[in-house]
């Protein structure tokens, strides 16, 4: 599956969730260490904006970036963020363009594939916060899954990004597979 592809698909399964998550929910706790659900929200919010403008040549300064990016409705700015994101997927066909995020330069596949496997391990993550039902496709976590391993290497961990990988229960869906590998409970 290419990267593009996982982008979207992602997001079409991350969507509805947003959508069903009430205001008093934003107060849950996450999975996500030291998150609850509006900080989660507002990451996802962040990160499609970032990546809109790293698509599409822009770069932007994590320090600069505002606190609260979800006002009163965060349903609508994260459509916002998914919108401006989606914009920049079709304006940027050419996956070997380098383009500049805060933590470094690589082809726009490359940062596809890292925005991907970031929405799916937060989508599992609002999900369990919100009780909600997330299952996504296998086939799209089968072909997350091996670039995600490759990209969470030690110092990501080191660096407080992710915690260490936990052992996933026995019989565990390939979901529960990816998250434990990101360092969540399962």
């Amino acid at each position: 599956m290419d990267a593009p592809d996982q982008a979207q698909i992602v997001v079409s399964g991350l969507t509805p969730l947003v959508h069903a998550t009430t205001k008093s929910q934003l107060g849950n706790a996450t999975p996500c260490e030291q998150w609850a659900v509006r900080d989660l929200l507002n990451h996802l919010v962040g990160g499609g904006h970032m990546f809109a403008t790293c698509l599409t040549g822009g770069s932007v300064d994590p320090a600069s970036a505002p606190g609260d990016l979800l006002g009163d409705d965060p349903a609508e700015a994260f459509d916002m963020a998914i919108a401006a994101f989606s914009a920049a997927l079709d304006v940027n066909s050419d996956l070997s363009t380098m383009v500049t995020l805060p933590f470094g330069s690589m082809p726009a596949e490359v940062a596809l594939r890292i925005a991907a496997a970031d929405l799916l391990v937060h989508s599992w993550d609002l999900a369990r916060a919100t009780g909600q039902r997330f299952d996504p496709p296998d086939e799209l976590v089968a072909s997350t899954e091996p670039f995600f391993q490759q990209f969470l290497q030690p110092g990501l961990r080191e660096m407080g990004l992710f915690a260490a990988a936990v052992e996933p229960p026995a019989g565990a869906s390939s979901i529960e597979r990816l998250v434990a590998f990101a360092g969540r409970q399962v």
